[in-house]
């Protein structure tokens, strides 16, 4: 199997992994002290008592029968003051799925100034430039996505995967074995160190 096809199948689970969970649902705070229970507070039904993240709600639309209101929704957050971080990261994500890569490449930069302490924009504007095949820019992305973030341990797979398009065996290995302890299930585990073997092997032989 070649490399490209083993990385390939590699990058879903990981990319799986980055994506933060919008469908958080919360339940609405009722006062504790028995006086405070009136018929206006206690929820009725169990849809009275959750709150919908309105983000999950515009995705769950463009993923159903009417997508167009889905996107409406997203920009009408997007645009609201102050803008909806995440629907902008995934009005950038839906960008990417219709192919208007320069439109994606705008929001998650968007993203970017206005969340600066957040990671996920800048691993999505990474991986943007890395399948857009300019690896140099995408590792700048993917080194401050750390800086900001330590904890946003997928950035140390990608940046392997633009050290090794870059020609940099020996900091793409560094990467790998940075990234190893942290990967998200066994399935990545293994392939990970299929390709630090991979990467000792040809060290050795060269």
């Amino acid at each position: 199997m070649s490399n490209a096809t083993s990385n390939s199948r590699i990058l879903p689970f990981v990319i799986g992994g980055l994506c933060v969970v919008l469908a958080l649902l919360v339940w609405q705070v009722i006062p504790r002290s028995p006086e405070a229970y009136t018929a206006e507070t206690i929820p009725t039904s169990l849809d009275e008592g959750i709150e919908i993240d309105p983000v999950q709600e515009a995705i769950d639309q463009v993923n159903g029968p009417n997508p167009m209101a889905g996107i409406l929704a997203l920009k009408a957050l997007a645009e609201a003051e102050p803008p909806n971080v995440d629907a902008v990261i995934e009005l950038g994500r839906f960008s990417i799925q219709s192919g208007q890569f320069d439109k994606a490449r705008e929001r998650f930069v968007q993203a970017i100034e206005l969340a600066p302490e957040r990671s996920e924009p800048l691993i999505q504007l990474g991986m943007l430039e890395l399948d857009g095949d300019a690896p140099a820019e995408a590792l700048i992305h993917f080194e401050r996505a750390l800086v900001v973030d330590s904890a946003a341990h997928n950035a140390w797979f990608f940046q392997a995967q633009c050290h090794e398009r870059l020609g940099n065996p020996g900091l793409a290995l560094s990467s790998y074995k940075r990234f190893l302890p942290l990967s998200p299930d066994t399935v990545i585990e293994e392939a990970v160190q299929q390709r630090i073997l991979f990467l000792e092997q040809n060290s050795t032989n060269s």
